[in-house]
């Protein structure tokens, strides 16, 4: 246990129980979506008052692990707690709000045990990754090539999927609900430089051409990191759109990262 941090027993009650939902949650007892049980049945549950169970309720709402709905009762938010904050791929059509429209294809899913910055990140007992290269197609203009590391023994499932599969779901849903790991908190830096070789060969490129290389670091639940992606855009007058944006427009595009 870090230096510092008190141990379980000398936590406060509504920190234990918070921590006892969050694990109870990551162990897969409730999935995103699911309704927990009622105050009353958690107070008893847990054997605390009322206020300190809707305390620690409070908690896990600033957390981004539940939501809780007046009349209704309190929900796993999983995948789609955060989510107008962490879409990726998203061009805007010329001197427009509009969003254009985006194309997956996996070009390939296999297992690897290369260390990289990925293997830094993810930090897994395990040395085996799962790497998915994929190719993306903004509006049939241009192609973004895009590699996505995830630790293996979690995540093994996603190689015996098929390729339609996994073209036509966004891998932030898939591992929210296939795997109750929500991506719920990103970090990400961008940086222009030579895109590499075997990139500007994938993307028809000139070999040396300068792109942006965009680095996506995906948390779960407790910061704990889950996904590694790497995005490769060549250049292109198109706008990107960073950060947060309007769900107004969020169904009318096929936009997923």
């Amino acid at each position: 246990m870090p230096s510092g941090m008190p141990s379980r027993s000398n936590m406060a009650l509504h920190r234990r129980i918070s921590e006892q939902i969050l694990t109870d949650v990551e162990n897969g007892r409730w999935l995103p979506g699911d309704q927990l049980p009622s105050e009353d049945q958690l107070a008893s549950e847990m054997n605390a008052s009322l206020g300190t169970v809707q305390r620690a309720l409070r908690s896990l709402v600033q957390m981004g692990v539940v939501e809780r709905h007046h009349g209704r009762g309190t929900f796993v938010s999983g995948a789609r707690a955060l989510e107008e904050q962490l879409q990726h791929f998203r061009f805007h059509a010329e001197g427009s709000d509009k969003l254009l429209p985006v194309y997956f294809k996996i070009i390939s899913v296999e297992e690897t045990s290369e260390t990289g910055p990925w293997s830094h990140f993810l930090d897994e007992d395990d040395p085996n990754f799962l790497h998915i290269s994929r190719i993306v197609s903004v509006n049939d203009e241009f192609e973004v090539y895009s590699e996505i590391y995830l630790p293996a023994g979690r995540f093994a499932d996603i190689a015996r999927m098929s390729e339609k599969t996994l073209n036509g779901v966004s891998f932030r849903d898939l591992l929210a609900e296939r795997f109750n790991a929500p991506t719920l908190n990103t970090r990400q830096t961008m940086s222009c430089q030579p895109l590499p070789p075997r990139v500007a060969r994938r993307l028809a490129v000139p070999a040396g051409q300068y792109g942006l290389v965009w680095t996506i670091c995906g948390m779960s639940y407790r910061d704990a990191p889950i996904t590694w992606q790497r995005i490769f855009v060549p250049p292109s007058d198109r706008v990107i759109e960073i950060g947060s944006f309007s769900p107004k427009n969020a169904n009318s595009n096929k936009n997923s990262a």
